[in-house]
């Protein structure tokens, strides 16, 4: 009878044990948690006393620490694919520029977070996409919470997708605009057991729009902007509609081009050169009159496009909101064919972006070029490195006293 009741209290505290184990993702971009390692094991389980002391280092060292909050987190769903491939695109890409660490299982996770940083009502904000983002960010929270709202028929590839995004726009807003390093956490409330997960009903995946977003045409320049929004007091606005080309002034070796929206202006400072051009900056103005102000010094070859999906922000210094553009495509025209005369606003119609330079890390033909050049030219040195180092001396000399060598 006993024995019975042993064993059945020691799988229940086993089963309880397996749910408290969860993933967790630290995103630490300026690296100030230096003491995790680079690589995980994913055989090796962290305990909650260890986890407390990479909670104490990130509040020590950061300004800010945010919480992603997923109701149900497991491996399974780290791992889980589809046709677009894996839901964790950006949260990858950090990963595998080691800007994000992976924890593969930690002991209650969730219930040591909550020892550390209180989760009050004022700390808690729920969010579904990007038209739902509220202001989260305030001077006087150094810590905050954020959970995800699922949709009504929604399969679990595209919910963590929309995740996925969702971390990326918040962490750079609030990275841009707190004086300090940001470090974030990612995990679950509890580990759903294998029961739960049979019960899922796959649902067809949602078709997407291939070009989405505005494309604003000037006389000078072509504008994509994708996900516009504005986050001030405790509101966001989404701009979904075409902004108007306010004013455009060609100068000798520029451009500048200014739109406006319904409460604010963007303008677009470009410098042209002879083999391509740079857009410079980009001003934020209320009323004419300027706020804000994100240098970019970003540029591609003439007929080429700049296209980078990094959120561009813009922060009012006035009020301490913030305008974001979470994916935009630039691509001036060239400035001679305006002086030379030629009617720009009638051939915007046929014109399109060229091909792209993205703003992340690539490798070019000239990049490839260069590395083949090195390669052939130590391959040179060291080939006479080792014909020196073969080089061997006579072990006689000919003497002018004695006897003449004899070869």
């Amino acid at each position: 009878m006993w024995l019975s009741f042993i064993i059945i209290l020691l799988s229940l505290q086993v089963s309880v044990a397996e749910r408290d184990m969860i993933p967790v993702f630290v995103i630490d971009y300026e690296k100030v948690l230096t003491e995790l390692l680079n690589e995980a094991n994913p055989f090796m389980k962290m305990k909650s006393t260890e986890f407390s002391k990479i909670i104490e280092q990130a509040i020590e060292r950061a300004k800010v620490v945010i919480l992603f909050v997923e109701e149900t987190f497991c491996t399974e769903d780290i791992s889980i694919k589809d046709k677009k491939g894996s839901p964790f695109y950006h949260l990858g890409q950090a990963l595998k520029e080691n800007r994000v660490k992976y924890l593969p299982t930690v002991s209650q996770a969730f219930k040591t977070l909550k020892s550390h940083l209180q989760p009050l009502a004022s700390y808690a904000f729920y969010l579904s996409d990007s038209n739902s983002k509220l202001q989260i960010y305030d001077q006087k929270l150094r810590h905050f919470y954020i959970y995800f709202k699922d949709r009504e028929n929604e399969t679990r590839v595209s919910a963590l997708r929309r995740h996925d995004l969702l971390m990326k726009e918040v962490y750079f807003v609030v990275r841009e605009i707190a004086a300090g390093p940001v470090v974030a956490f990612y995990t679950g409330k509890v580990n759903p057991v294998v029961v739960e997960r049979l019960t899922f009903v796959p649902i067809e995946t949602p078709k997407v729009r291939l070009h989405p977003g505005v494309t604003i045409s000037s006389a000078g320049a072509l504008f994509r902007f994708i996900d516009v929004y504005t986050t001030t007091g405790t509101r966001s606005s989404m701009f979904s509609q075409i902004p108007l080309v306010a004013e455009e002034s060609w100068q000798e070796h520029g451009l500048t081009t200014r739109m406006a929206y319904t409460d604010f202006e963007l303008e677009f400072n470009f410098d042209f050169k002879d083999d391509g051009w740079t857009i410079e900056n980009v001003a934020l103005l209320e009323w004419g009159e300027e706020v804000g102000r994100t240098d970019m010094r970003a540029g591609a070859p003439w007929n080429w496009s700049y296209v980078c999906s990094e959120p561009l922000v813009l922060v009012n210094m006035r009020d301490g909101s913030a305008v974001t553009i979470s994916h935009y495509q630039i691509q001036p025209f060239n400035f001679k064919e305006h002086i030379i005369g030629r009617n720009a606003n009638s051939s915007n119609e046929a014109r399109c972006f060229g091909p792209a330079v993205n703003c992340g890390p690539y490798f070019s033909a000239q990049i490839l070029a260069g590395l083949m050049v090195t390669c052939l030219c130590v391959g040179i040195l060291t080939y006479g490195v080792a014909s020196m180092y073969s080089i061997h001396a006579n072990t006689r000399y000919d003497d002018s006293q004695g006897k003449p060598l004899v070869i």
